[in-house]
């Protein structure tokens, strides 16, 4: 399966590299194409699970992650973020409240409490570098 997703993530990176190099002929809007895409596609999802249709579902479900991966390469094409930075911030961020049984562990609410911190201190400390270097 994961052979899979690192094909699903190289394709959907070559098509957003695609729409920012050769060709964007109306469709492609920057990362808000993807975003709104994420939206329909969960009414779409939602409208599967309440008619139990599982293959549907499944197509559905993919559309979403197709999406999502879309708007990681396109928030990255506009120097918004690191995508790679995204997927250590995840795994920081739930290995450190989940424990590996999969329960939350009980400081939860603590460990997401200085998690928060140690984000809002990044971001000064990012906006400051930014405002120094202008």
């Amino acid at each position: 399966m994961l052979h899979k997703i690192h094909q699903i993530i190289s394709l959907s990176q070559k098509r957003i590299h695609y729409f920012h190099t050769v060709d964007n002929r109306g469709y492609y809007k920057g990362n808000s194409t993807y975003l709104q895409g994420i939206k329909d596609e969960l009414i779409e999802v939602e409208n599967e699970i309440k008619e139990d249709n599982a293959v549907y579902l499944e197509d559905e479900l993919w559309d979403i992650f197709w999406n999502y991966l879309c708007l990681l390469h396109s928030l990255e094409e506009e120097k918004k973020i690191d995508k790679q930075r995204v997927f250590e911030r995840c795994w920081k961020k739930f290995s450190e409240r989940i424990w590996e049984d999969g329960q939350w562990g009980k400081n939860w609410s603590e460990v997401k409490k200085r998690q928060k911190e140690e984000l809002n201190e990044e971001h000064e400390a990012r906006k400051n570098w930014k405002n120094w270097k202008n």
